[in-house]
């Protein structure tokens, strides 16, 4: 039997057969009490009526047999359980996903099933295994071999869970408001952002808000960055940015550290959008890491280009040397050196 399957011709489709013939396994398995034999299939069937209409009272395309007064028994389910075994366990993605299809054909194997009502138990468990080891000799793996895989970490959400925006060589809040621009850079590619040092004033440079970025000429967001807690006070400080969005009709972001509640409420009465340090993890905790390898070269683009400050530029720059030193002795650094954020 084990033979017909091996002998099986790829182009006539019955690639179905190893399942079909553990599912007839199954069956007889489940429905034979105290291992009896049986001599023909219609002595088999005689004990277990074969069923020609579902529950439901459609026509049946697959063998089921009645196994008592009100249940029954069918070769579909452990026709899918094979198929999960092979191509879920065992990664042989060219076994075909055909259920109704292989469990239709059933008729034309008949003589299979005939042949296996009269086999011992021992005997139809090493059909079985035999089938099994088969299937995947015959069908070639998939599965990928995870020591080969290159994969970069996600430095981007690590600077911002794990650098300590509150002290070191920035005071001015600079590290936040590069971070800022990288997060709108890499998550919007299809607009213009702008940024500038800060301090410089964006009022007086005909920017709206210290991060702008345009679809062209128009205003599509702007971001006030602020690199602490927002407080209740704070609030009045952002009244002329709301007015400049309202006018711009474009969105509004806030993005501190964090805020008070009622901070929070006073700027959404603005028209504006609070967002914290927490927000930006939750949204770059989805990014894949090529995206945030994206945005940690926005980063230190700003820093190094734009904001030029040597103090800044030291301690994000050698944030980023601590991490790949931590990640390369964990064995986690899946990047390639040479094209990664921390190259050039």
């Amino acid at each position: 039997m084990v033979a017909a399957v091996t002998q099986t011709n790829p182009r006539k489709r019955r690639q179905f057969l190893p399942g079909l013939l553990v599912a007839f396994i199954d069956l007889i398995n489940q429905v034979r009490a105290q291992g009896r034999l049986y001599n023909s299939l219609d002595a088999f069937l005689q004990d277990f009526p074969r069923q020609e209409r579902t529950h439901d009272g459609g026509k049946a395309n697959t063998l089921i047999v009645a196994t008592g007064p009100d249940t029954t028994l069918s070769i579909r389910p452990a026709y899918s359980r094979f198929e999960k075994w092979a191509r879920g366990e065992h990664s042989r993605f060219d076994y075909p996903s055909m259920a109704p299809h292989a469990t239709q054909a059933w008729g034309d194997y008949e003589h299979w099933l005939a042949g296996l009502v009269g086999m011992p138990n021992k005997q139809l468990s090493l059909l079985e295994q035999r089938v099994r080891a088969f299937t995947l000799d015959h069908f070639a793996s998939h599965e990928v071999d995870a020591s080969t895989l290159k994969r970069e970490p996600p430095r981007f959400r690590l600077f911002l869970e794990k650098y300590d925006f509150t002290k070191g060589g920035d005071r001015s809040g600079a590290a936040y408001q590069g971070t800022v621009f990288a997060w709108v850079r890499a998550d919007s590619p299809h607009l213009q952002v702008q940024v500038h040092k800060v301090r410089t004033g964006s009022k007086r440079i005909g920017k709206v808000g210290d991060v702008d970025a345009r679809d062209g000429e128009i205003l599509v967001l702007a971001a006030e960055v602020k690199q602490f807690k927002v407080k209740t006070e704070d609030v009045s400080d952002f009244t002329e940015f709301a007015n400049l969005v309202t006018r711009h009709r474009a969105l509004g972001l806030v993005v501190a550290l964090s805020f008070e509640d009622e901070a929070r409420k006073a700027l959404v009465d603005l028209g504006l959008e609070p967002v914290t340090k927490q927000d930006l993890i939750d949204r770059v905790r989805l990014w894949d890491a090529l995206k945030q390898r994206n945005a940690v070269q926005a980063l230190l683009f700003y820093v190094t280009q734009v904001e030029q400050n040597k103090p800044l530029i030291d301690s994000v720059q050698g944030f980023f040397a601590e991490l790949e030193k931590s990640l390369d002795e964990s064995g986690d650094a899946a990047a390639d050196h040479q094209g990664g954020p921390l190259s050039g």
